[in-house]
Parts: structure tokens; sequence; C-alpha cells
């Protein structure tokens, strides 16, 4: 083969070799990037273990807002709670320096919901966006919310 012909052949050959990679569909097993958490609220609709998710109570709002200083909170059924996360658009999530109030309420199944909720931020791991649901994973447990 000439010295032209590898000049053209070459860079043709690559050319097309991208062009096939780039019209590929995405593949399983390579992350999606998600869209930024800053300045945005959610409601829960579901928590619980992977498959098996359960409703969250009605008429009791859980609320989660991340702010764009790294700081979230919300109110978990009963209690205001607050603390610091941290996030990429590679789905990485974490919660740190939790905080809530105290208040003890009556309504059966709150205390136990706020509990399941609040044990599911620390032990996040991971966040995903799918058709406007907020996915947050970790340890075996399943946050569900929608944006508020």
């Amino acid at each position: 083969m000439t010295r032209w012909n590898r000049r053209i052949l070459l860079p043709t050959m690559l050319a097309a070799l991208s062009a096939t990679i780039g019209c590929l569909p995405h593949m399983p097993g390579t992350p999606d990037v998600q869209p930024s958490l800053e300045d945005t609220a959610w409601v829960l609709q579901s928590l619980g273990q992977p498959g098996n998710l359960t409703p969250a109570l009605e008429n009791i709002e859980v609320t989660l807002v991340f702010s764009g200083d790294s700081q979230a909170g919300g109110n978990g059924g009963c209690n205001a709670y607050g603390g610091s996360y941290q996030s990429d658009t590679d789905g990485s999530l974490s919660f740190t320096d939790l905080f809530h109030t105290e208040m003890y309420c009556m309504e059966p199944g709150v205390m136990d919901q706020e509990q399941l909720f609040l044990d599911a931020l620390l032990a996040a791991e991971r966040y995903e966006v799918v058709d406007g649901t907020l996915h947050i994973t970790g340890d075996g447990m399943v946050l569900a919310l929608s944006q508020n």
C-alpha cells in the first residue's frame, strides 16, 4: 500500500467507525447522565425494597428539597429534617449530617414511614430520574418521589 493510500484510508476508516459508534443505541450497563438535583423539590410517592414498594400514606406529605448550596431538607411527614448532600450527574448521591425535630405524631404509620424515609436517605448511594420520578436507592431501599 502506498503512503498516499494510507493517508486517505486511515482517516476514512476512523471517520466511518466514529459515525457507526455514534449511531448505536444506548447499551445496557453504560451510565446515563442524570439531571442536577440542585434547586429541585420532590414529594414521596412510595418507598420500600426494589420490586416491593409501598405507596406513601395518604394525606401525609413527605418532601425533599435540594438547594444549590449542597443542603437538603423537608418534612418527613411529622418532623422537619435537613442536612448536607453530595450528588453528581453520574447518579451518585449521599446525605450526611442529617438532623430532624423530635415531635410525636399520633396518625397511624406516620412515625414508621418517616423513620424508613430518613433511614433510606442516610443509606442513599444512587439516584435516577425516569419519566419525572426521582428514584433514590441504597442498602436495599428505594424512594420514589415526584417533582413538586
